[in-house]
């Protein structure tokens, strides 16, 4: 195929990060794209290979001709994005390949293993285990420099991006109802450049998976054996009703509610009610919040149980990834 231009190598990253890209042989989701290496440099931009893998395919190579990453991309999400906190939520750490043993903070001459809990621009919220007289040992340190180390494995990076922080421990306090939880906040002196690229990219492809929602409401998936395996889905769910946990049926799926048969030994279901199940896929194993929209039932001993669900934005990678695949099949 003939180079393509993209504007920059952050554009490349954020269309790994991003629902879709467009090729010249098609529309790839974002989860066909298995990686990318830089085959050559011309004058001031950098030719990329693109490796693309789906069900139907062959592993296609898509050439981009890619210029250098200036400054403008980088200015424009700090613009747009400076004070936006993304929760470090699993999605969050996989979508941006945070390697979370590896992220530490330097407190004087201490240095803690931490987790980051919330991070934009211009702050860090990190989670660190410390016992109470820890905690009020580094009070002591509250308004005083520190740095935090950060590494990233970027998707189709043979090498881990790492990289230090510097900025003010503004606060030190333990987490309610938590014990040897402690919270620290951090303001940045500055944030690096790859650090405003990883969260301005993240922030870019969910803002894209918001959209896709939007698109894919009520469009509902039977689940059977084939629409199973073209979902790469394990055939295998948990609800929890309240301290009650079950194994329950996936029948039918859409973004935004959900078809479940639930035993009928589960007490008490009802129109409103709040529960959380995990769904198991081969590209994720995540929980989804809502509540009970209709129980119909029992049949055979199970309930039919209508489940209105929350935005989640696994589940909406996988419902593109199947109507794309969907869609490939049915011009094949």
């Amino acid at each position: 195929s003939a180079p393509m231009m993209i504007s920059s190598v952050s554009s490349l990253l954020a269309v790994q990060a991003s629902k879709s890209c467009r090729m010249p042989s098609g529309i790839f989701p974002s989860s066909s794209i298995s990686g990318f290496s830089v085959i050559g440099k011309e004058d001031n931009d950098f030719v990329v290979c693109v490796n693309i893998d789906t069900m139907y395919l062959d592993t296609v190579k898509t050439t981009y001709r890619m210029n250098d990453m200036g400054k403008s991309q980088i200015q424009s999400y700090f613009a747009r994005y400076a004070d936006q906190m993304i929760r470090f939520n699993p999605y969050a750490v996989k979508k941006t390949g945070l390697v979370q043993s590896q992220t530490l903070i330097k407190i004087e001459d201490y240095m803690l293993i931490c987790a980051p809990f919330q991070l934009s621009m211009k702050r860090a919220i990190l989670l660190v285990i410390l016992s109470r007289q820890e905690t009020a040992f580094f009070q002591k340190f509250q308004r005083k420099m520190c740095s935090i180390n950060f590494t990233f494995q970027r998707t189709g990076n043979k090498m881990p991006i790492n990289f230090f922080v510097r900025g003010i421990l503004n606060r030190v306090g333990a987490v309610k109802g938590k014990p040897n939880v402690c919270m620290l906040d951090i303001s940045y002196k500055s944030c690096p450049n790859d650090l405003v690229e990883i969260i301005g990219d993240y922030i870019t492809s969910f803002e894209s998976l918001k959209t896709q929602y939007e698109s894919f409401k009520d469009k509902q998936i039977v689940m059977n054996a084939e629409t199973a395996k073209v979902m790469r889905f394990n055939n295998f769910v948990e609800s929890q009703f309240g301290k009650l946990k079950v194994q329950t049926k996936l029948l039918v799926v859409s973004v935004n509610k959900l078809l479940l048969a639930v035993p009928a030994n589960v007490p008490e279901l009802k129109e409103g009610m709040k529960f959380v199940s995990k769904l198991y896929f081969q590209l994720y194993q995540f929980i989804v919040a809502g509540k009970i929209t209709g129980v119909e039932g029992p049949v055979s001993n199970y309930y039919k149980v209508n489940y209105g669900i929350d935005f989640s934005p696994e589940l909406v990678e996988i419902a593109d990834d199947y109507f794309f695949r969907l869609s490939i099949k049915k011009k094949g």
